[in-house]
């Protein structure tokens, strides 16, 4: 028998503590909308007494938003990541975000040893991960696809990428966070330094909230829905969770995740959720994907030799949930 979960991320994994106007001359302005496959929510703070310039600033946040995501969804008949994924080559002028997100994909790839790699795309679709029913494939049907999976097919100079005809990209293990960088970007340059950006668990927090205070976000945990870990305050700092509550679904009483391991195929950490703090939200995204790829006693060292601070929580040997942070995770 097999029960599949929505795609759609209907319960943060992170959850924001904040109040929506302050009792004196700062208000926030917030607007949530379905967006990136989850919810999305963008607060600006500002001491303005027409708070229609951030509303404005808003709407355009989301219409950019739409625009990045169009561009860096394989999905998209026509568009060029589609395009790519079809031939063999890329060239910087054909959409220069792309490119470097690219770039950036296959750069990680190779400090993580490839447990982040952006090839994954057939290992994806050969789950059913890209379509409402997904279900275990053959071991042969994996090794099949696994021939077509490897960052090191790919070859990146300075204004091409080159690629075999069969490796196909998927970048949603880094592009959402970099939208969420995109963002924060364009709403700085539009004047303000205190906002909050929430696309499904890749947060950004720039400056502070309407209390003048540091922005409270609590970590949830993930098993017992009801309960938080812990509450992080933080200020122009990424905070980014990959977690198997996701996108998964249970076939004959066992959870598959869509979070896999590049090297096998098969989702088998024994995370449950991996929590990163990082000034660039792209690559927090990353780092959680591949920590989480890694498991626990691999994925806590890269983090400490690396110098990254984060917060796991995982299957322990007798099967215990436990939990386990780097030193400054919580300062």
């Amino acid at each position: 028998m097999r029960k599949v979960f929505p795609t759609l991320t209907t319960v943060l994994f992170i959850l924001l503590v904040f109040t929506s106007t302050y009792a004196g001359k700062l208000s926030s302005v917030t607007r949530t909308k379905i967006a990136l496959g989850t919810y999305v929510k963008i607060t600006i703070v500002t001491d303005r007494k027409d708070e229609s310039d951030a509303n404005v600033i808003i709407d355009k946040s989301f219409k950019k938003i739409e625009e990045l995501d169009r561009a860096f969804d394989y999905r998209p008949k026509g568009g060029v990541l589609s395009q790519f994924n079809k031939g063999k080559v890329i060239t910087h002028t054909q959409d220069p975000e792309l490119f470097t997100l690219i770039q950036d994909s296959v750069s990680f790839a190779r400090k993580t040893d490839g447990y982040f790699d952006p090839t994954l795309l057939p290992i994806i679709r050969v789950w059913g991960f890209d379509t409402d029913h997904p279900q275990r494939p053959t071991h042969e049907k994996i090794t099949e696809a696994l021939a077509f999976v490897g960052y090191d097919k790919i070859e990146v100079t300075a204004d091409r990428i080159v690629k075999p005809n069969n490796v196909m990209l998927d970048l949603s293990g880094i592009a959402k966070g970099r939208i969420v960088d995109l963002i924060r970007d364009y709403i700085r340059e539009e004047g303000y330094d205190n906002f909050l950006i929430d696309a499904g668990g890749d947060i950004y927090v720039s400056g502070k909230n309407a209390h003048r205070k540091l922005w409270r976000i609590a970590i949830q945990d993930p098993v017992n829905e009801e309960e938080f870990r812990g509450i992080l305050e933080k200020k122009d700092t990424a905070i980014v969770t990959s977690g198997d509550y996701e996108r998964f679904f249970i076939e004959d009483g066992h959870r598959y995740s869509h979070l896999f391991n590049p090297k096998t195929g098969y989702p088998t950490s024994n995370m449950k959720s991996v929590t990163i703090l990082l000034p660039e939200t792209a690559f927090a995204d990353a780092v959680a994907t591949a920590v989480f790829a890694m498991g626990s006693e691999k994925g806590f060292s890269f983090l400490v030799k690396h110098e990254i601070e984060g917060y796991v929580i995982y299957h322990a040997e007798n099967d215990e949930i436990v939990s386990r942070s780097t030193k400054d995770f919580w300062k």
